[in-house]
């Protein structure tokens, strides 16, 4: 798990332009918006990279690898942070509030279901 906290790039009197990636071999993105008290993920990816960029309120991000025996670790991700999930990390995400996110991966959603990448973990 890789958290990067973004900085505007530019700034003047018209408003800010941060820039989220550089370089990325990004494939699917998903505007992903989650209700007060809920649960997502609860799953690992085999080759899947995921970066998720979130866009509003702040959220638990819960993470281990998924073979490991510890407990998992929680770390509560802010609004304009990427919070980065790496193949076999475990990982879950638990609302405390009403949400907007933006997910970006390395793999498309079909090939994703076509290679059975993801993988249901019970976390949280």
């Amino acid at each position: 798990m890789k958290i990067i906290k973004l900085k505007n790039n530019f700034k003047d009197k018209r408003g800010s332009i941060t820039d989220i990636f550089y370089n990325k071999n990004l494939k699917h993105v998903s505007l992903i918006i989650s209700k007060k008290n809920i649960i997502r993920g609860n799953n690992y990816f085999k080759k899947n990279i995921q970066y998720i960029y979130n866009l509003s309120t702040e959220f638990e991000y819960w993470y281990k690898k998924f073979n490991s025996k510890k407990k998992p670790k929680k770390v509560t991700i802010k609004k304009g942070w990427v919070v980065v999930t790496s193949p076999y990390e475990a990982h879950a995400i638990k609302f405390k509030s009403n949400n907007k996110l933006l997910e970006f991966s390395t793999l498309t959603h079909e090939k994703k279901k076509k290679m059975n990448d993801s993988t249901r973990f019970k976390l949280i």
